[in-house]
């Protein structure tokens, strides 16, 4: 049953050349940090093949601010990330050499550490590169859409004649998407099951729509237009949502929540800075979440300190847990052109309670994050560039020697026994 769009969202339309001009400009700037991403990996991915020559879960060399012994003492002593989690990790690219090479297969229930040609990821300029959905990872492969088993098990699935694809809001289901013409013109949709069958019936995006889109959700189809994010359903007129969010300040959607900033501004690393020079990111004042369904949307202003929220893009990082309940984002440390970043937990629920600072969470742009698959466990980057665990429940931080989190592509699949 499709859920119609609530009467909160203003409707759209006009496209000026400006918008669209402005809108495409940034699309481009994210596109650039993904790929800045990538660089950060290739450069250290020598690292990663170490760790799966023979790789144990242990601890992280110590890595405090100075002065900081409470810093210290926590890097040092943190137990491995528990068995009991549950969950293993993809992240990509992990070879060496030149983009892009195999994924690295982290089972954190058995700590087994590989090198998978599995999924076979093709590099390119697509948002998302892969998902999970279900108990399926849907990816751009060879440069189409296909799907695997999330344990890497049996053949996979070319989905449709296109790269292009985001999560459906009905389960086991993806929409598909492809231009007709050219990237003027109008874009195909259809969604298809990851189990098999025929596709729906196509339909085509409203005029001034482009790619990449969002995701589907309970009130529609969450897509790109001139004047921002709107929901849309076939037949109907696209709905804006509040604060006309631009796609480059995503954070996270799922069926329900649609995480964004409002209040964003550009910021560029400067031409002298040792990492990263000239890499361009947004900084926003608040991170809003809306209920697609309810029409409540909450705030979460940058915490104290901080120069503001970094959003990381959506289909790009695992920030909203899999029951909608909690929120990871990362916010810029001062002086925030250094490109370095810390990691806060909020719960969607009580928007009344401040943003919780994850423990030894200092990192550098792009860094990803990911639930375990009961999200009890927030999984990122610790002291060292290694993975760390923070269960929001206990505020316990565990620790691993796993290189992480500077990848393109970084997932979380439930464990299988085995």
């Amino acid at each position: 049953m499709r859920i119609a769009p609530p009467g909160w969202l203003p409707d759209a339309w006009t496209a000026p050349e400006a918008l669209i001009k402005e809108a495409r400009r940034r699309q481009r700037r994210r596109w650039l940090a993904a790929g800045v991403a990538v660089a950060v990996v290739l450069a250290g991915v020598a690292g990663v093949a170490a760790g799966v020559a023979g790789h144990r879960p242990g601890r992280p060399g110590p890595r405090g601010h100075p002065g900081s012994q409470v810093a210290v003492r926590q890097a040092a002593e943190p137990a491995p990330i528990p068995r009991s989690i549950g969950t293993t990790l993809l992240m990509w690219p992990a070879g060496l050499g030149q983009c892009c090479g195999p994924v690295a297969v982290d089972n954190l229930s058995t700590g087994r550490l590989v090198q998978s040609q599995r999924p076979a990821i093709g590099a390119g300029d697509f948002q998302p590169l892969l998902v999970p959905v279900g108990r399926w990872l849907v990816y751009v492969g060879d440069g189409v859409a296909t799907a695997i088993a999330d344990d890497l098990t049996g053949r996979p699935r070319v989905l449709g004649p296109t790269p292009f694809f985001v999560p459906a809001a009905a389960p086991g289901r993806v929409w598909l998407f492809q231009l007709q013409q050219d990237t003027q013109g109008p874009i195909r949709a259809w969604t298809m099951a990851l189990s098999g069958g025929p596709p729906s019936r196509s339909v085509t995006l409203p005029a001034g729509a482009y790619l990449p889109a969002v995701r589907g959700t309970d009130a529609g189809l969450l897509v790109q237009v001139p004047q921002g994010l709107a929901l849309w359903n076939p037949g109907s007129v696209p709905r804006i949502l509040p604060s006309s969010p631009d796609f480059a300040d995503g954070f996270d959607a799922t069926s329900r929540l649609v995480a964004y900033g409002a209040g964003c501004t550009s910021q560029t690393i400067p031409p002298d800075a040792p990492q990263e020079p000239g890499a361009g990111y947004d900084t926003c004042r608040s991170l809003q979440v809306l209920d697609v369904v309810t029409g409540k949307l909450i705030s979460f202003p940058a915490p104290p300190g901080t120069a503001g929220w970094v959003p990381n893009g959506f289909n790009l990082v695992s920030a909203i847990s899999h029951d909608d309940q909690m929120i990871a984002a990362y916010a810029a440390t001062r002086p925030q052109k250094t490109g370095q970043v810390r990691l806060y937990v909020m719960r969607t629920a009580d928007p009344s309670r401040r943003a919780m600072s994850v423990p030894s969470s200092a990192a550098y742009l792009f860094a990803r994050t990911a639930w375990s698959a009961d999200d009890t466990w927030l999984l990122y980057q610790g002291p060292g560039g290694h993975l760390w665990a923070y269960q929001v429940t206990s505020g316990q931080a565990h620790a691993s020697s796993t290189p992480c989190c500077q990848y393109t592509v970084m997932a979380a699949t439930p464990s299988r026994s085995g």
